[in-house]
């Protein structure tokens, strides 16, 4: 059923006849009663509260609601949804969920909108819970990866989560239930990556090699054949040795400057170690360059810096690893 919205808050809960969240995979949490509150009455924090997103509501979200809600209020969408605060607040409740809605309601008809709203009985760990997993609906908001990210970040910064790859991907199998298995892996991987945590190995992007240069190196390299100290630069993942060669003699040619490549490695497996396959990738390197002198080609512009450090706890982070 369709009601004006400025209406709703006249009905009887019971002619209204919400249907009611099921947060039963959080324990804990429960929608206990409903309540008709003013919007000036709940304390509504899109920083720090609304926890679900991050960076906060979303303008164009709101701008949708907005279009949808001057049409009315669909009864069979879910409330948004309030806590209790505790006596002596300054608010007797806090927004749960339901932050684009509410601002919504507020750009339409002001802080005295009243409206009906669950009330949830839950603890701080399993509010981030349900924030999370909540259907915001009219239309729907999904969160995005780098949401529920932020989400397990602040559980694990406030105690509620253990920061292991076990229990992060435990709690995005039981909150994310109907997310695909890539989508829950990407999730791993951007709080593992986030929080530091699981692997003592760290990966390189380019992106990553520039930031660990912005944070931690002492000589403050720049790459894609760049100078550093005169020297132009270049990144080269293990196995992409032949692209650097012909990158770096364009542009020795260019300028008649010597040039220096800078090495990272994939992941160690089982059968290779770290060492193994820096190894292996400084003695093809090595290999390339007698082959180019075999050649007849003058290679003493071609130098290897050394490698990004990668083992956490074992390389030292503000150099590069160099290697014999």
């Amino acid at each position: 059923m369709i009601y004006p919205l400025k209406k709703v808050a006249q009905l009887p809960i019971e002619q209204l006849n919400p249907p009611t969240p099921d947060f039963s995979m959080v324990p804990g949490a429960k929608i206990k009663k409903q309540i008709k509150l003013k919007l000036k009455d709940i304390h509504i924090d899109d920083n720090s509260g609304n926890t679900a997103r991050y960076h906060g509501t979303d303008p164009a979200a709101v701008e949708s609601l907005e279009k949808s809600l001057s049409n009315g209020w669909d009864s069979s969408e879910y409330l948004g949804c309030v806590r209790p605060l505790p006596k002596g607040s300054s608010y007797a409740y806090e927004l749960a969920y339901g932050f684009n809605r509410c601002e919504a309601f507020d750009n339409l008809y002001g802080e005295d909108f009243e409206m009906w709203f669950d009330v949830i009985e839950c603890d701080d760990s399993a509010l981030y819970d349900v924030r999370l997993i909540e259907n915001e609906g009219l239309p729907k908001s999904t969160n995005k990866e780098i949401d529920i990210k932020n989400t397990i970040m602040q559980k694990i910064k406030s105690g509620y989560l253990t920061a292991d790859e076990d229990s992060v991907s435990d709690y995005v199998d039981r909150v994310c239930v109907f997310r695909t298995k890539q989508s829950k892996d990407n999730i791993v991987k951007l709080v593992k990556e986030a929080a530091n945590i699981g692997d003592k190995f760290t990966e390189y992007s380019e992106s990553k090699a520039k930031r660990w240069v912005k944070n931690h190196s002492t000589i403050k390299y720049e790459f894609g054949g760049k100078k550093v100290n005169n020297v132009h630069t270049f990144l080269c993942k293990q196995g992409s040795a032949y692209r650097t060669y012909h990158r770096m003699i364009r542009r020795h040619l260019e300028t008649g400057l010597p040039c220096q490549v800078v090495f990272h490695v994939g992941r160690p497996t089982p059968n290779m170690t770290v060492a193994q396959k820096r190894k292996s990738t400084l003695d093809n390197w090595n290999e390339g360059i007698e082959n180019l002198n075999k050649l007849g080609c003058d290679t003493s512009f071609m130098k290897v810096a050394g490698f990004l450090p990668q083992l956490v706890d074992i390389d030292q982070w503000h150099s590069l690893v160099k290697v014999k």
